[in-house]
């Protein structure tokens, strides 16, 4: 992702008009407050690492993996000039239907024909079938969005084949985290735009579960109540021990924290000295807030708060203004996402996996540069949303 953030940002300076203030446009360099939390979130994170930590080329390493926050602004730049030279952007899905086809074909073939099965769980073109699980609910959000506000027929049977895949694929995943998150996302659909369609997708997506968790179809009942299992040797139980361990290691250095991820090599320290089992040490917090408290403290994650808060209102504003229904979906489609990410950070750390982090980085980038490019413009009643 590197190359193609890096081309994007020379595409979008040769764009700009030269002059810093095109600049600022072009790249979204001129919204001050979100300016200021992302210094907050990214500067505490580097300060943690000058204070606790020798500075050896592991640490530089790690400063240098930040680069990321550049990939944001080169999709904002993306997002700006598409509102320029599209008029209207709409998401096409036949790449994404295919793209599923083949995940959830690879793992008919992997298990032999079941495709549901805990015993092999889905992970995609991933290593690891949380961080594929978590990608996936961030789509399943975005999809959610386009079903909900699309009237062209042949768009919205695109958009509800798509969803069904991802749902297939979310489940095929096990991964409890994004199903909190699917969740989530579907509730704050409903009670956010009180749409007769997310009514419809709540009612199915809830009902199919229920039935198929009280009739234990692919084991769905025992994946649940595996959830309330609190030993030591469960993942619930390694958890509570992290969250523990990160939780006083962020006591410990309350303003800048220890460093992005650096929290991790404290944690045997940690575990000794309050008596936790040590079989299992996690490599991180396996929640996304007290990730960033134990790495970036407290100015930190007022940063990181405060970030994704102008974003949350950014979209809100935009989602109520909008008469057009691209625009609508764009802005739910950012603010549903957010929504999921935040979901799921309760119990794992979805933005320090750069698998999960560039589909925020994408979507709400450009979602961010193409709604702030060009005024709302009223639409045909006609092309609107029942």
């Amino acid at each position: 992702m590197d190359i193609v953030f890096a081309v994007i940002t020379i595409l979008a300076f040769l764009y700009s008009e030269k002059n810093w203030r095109s600049i600022q446009t072009t790249f979204g360099l001129n919204n001050n407050i979100l300016l200021w939390c992302l210094v907050a979130y990214l500067g505490s994170g580097i300060l943690g690492y000058f204070f606790n930590s020798p500075m050896q080329w592991n640490e530089w390493t790690k400063i240098a993996s930040l680069r990321w926050i550049f990939g944001f602004f080169a999709c904002y730049a993306a997002g700006h000039i598409a509102s320029k030279k599209v008029a209207v952007f709409s998401w096409k899905f036949v790449p994404l239907i295919l793209v599923m086809l083949w995940i959830i074909y690879r793992q008919y073939n992997i298990t032999s024909g079941e495709v549901l099965t805990s015993n092999i769980r889905m992970k995609g073109f991933y290593s690891n079938p949380n961080y594929f699980a978590l990608a996936m609910s961030l789509v399943w959000a975005m999809l959610l969005a386009y079903v909900i506000y699309t009237r062209d027929c042949l768009s919205r049977s695109t958009a509800v084949l798509t969803l069904v895949l991802a749902t297939i694929a979310l489940v095929a995943t096990y991964t409890r985290t994004s199903w909190l998150g699917v969740a989530c996302t579907l509730l704050v659909a409903l009670i956010y735009t009180k749409n007769s369609r997310a009514m419809i997708v709540s009612a199915l997506v809830f009902g199919l579960f229920v039935c198929a968790t009280y009739l234990n179809l692919f084991d769905l009942k025992e994946r649940l109540l595996y959830t309330l299992d609190f030993s030591s040797t469960s993942s619930q139980g390694a958890r509570l021990h992290v969250w523990d361990a990160s939780w006083h290691v962020f006591l410990d250095h309350p303003i800048f924290g220890v460093g992005f991820e650096n929290s991790a090599k404290l944690y045997p320290d940690y575990f000794v000295k309050l008596g936790l089992p040590i079989q299992y040490v996690a490599g991180h917090a396996h929640n996304q807030f007290l990730e960033v408290l134990a790495g970036a403290g407290v100015i930190g994650l007022a940063g990181y708060l405060g970030a994704f808060g102008t974003g949350i209102i950014f979209f809100h504003r935009h989602f109520k203004a909008a008469l057009e229904t691209h625009r609508k979906q764009l802005a739910l489609a950012s603010l549903l996402s957010i929504v999921a990410l935040f979901a799921c950070s309760w119990t794992e750390t979805p933005f320090i996996q750069h698998e999960v982090r560039n589909y925020i980085l994408i979507l709400l980038g450009f979602s961010y540069g193409y709604l702030n490019g060009n005024p709302t413009k009223r639409a045909d009643p006609a092309n609107e949303p029942v």
